[in-house]
């Protein structure tokens, strides 16, 4: 015996941000992400700066960036209630999901070029200690990897 909950209707969120009505809508085609990533790439960038720019919370929260870029590209729908939030997506859209690691990559080499940084110091100050392990990780790697091809 299944015993089900009644699922409430909760109150539509919206927000727009500035500019995303202005966006162009995104074909993203299984032809387009794998023959053109560069072309897929140009336009998460753009996408993901938008939100960057007019919405602060997410420069500090890669999760929150990625709702928001679904959100963008028509592809989630967020509703709210009065303790929880509901995110929607069709099942016929999940084809079309951008890799969250592609959202964070877009992020990243727009914060490598000082843009759109974290607005928290905090946020700020451990991406830059991590940065600083990851690169000293595949400095020790190469010097090890050298010195197994003179053995």
């Amino acid at each position: 015996m299944s015993i089900e909950i009644p699922i409430k209707e909760t109150e539509i969120v919206e927000r727009k941000g500035v500019g995303y009505n202005q966006l162009p809508k995104l074909e993203l085609s299984n032809e387009d992400l794998f023959s053109d990533f560069e072309k897929s790439h140009k336009k998460y960038k753009l996408i993901v700066k938008e939100v960057l720019e007019s919405w602060n919370p997410a420069t500090n929260n890669d999760l929150f960036l990625y709702l928001e870029v679904l959100r963008a590209l028509d592809l989630l729908q967020a509703t709210s209630g009065k303790d929880n939030f509901v995110f929607k997506i069709k099942r016929e859209d999940i084809k079309f999901l951008p890799c969250p690691e592609s959202i964070r990559r877009s992020r990243q080499s727009l914060n490598a070029k000082g843009l759109c940084l974290p607005t928290d110091p905090r946020v700020l100050e451990l991406r830059k200690r991590r940065e600083t392990s990851v690169r000293n990780y595949f400095a020790r790697e190469k010097i090890q990897s050298k010195a197994n091809l003179i053995k």
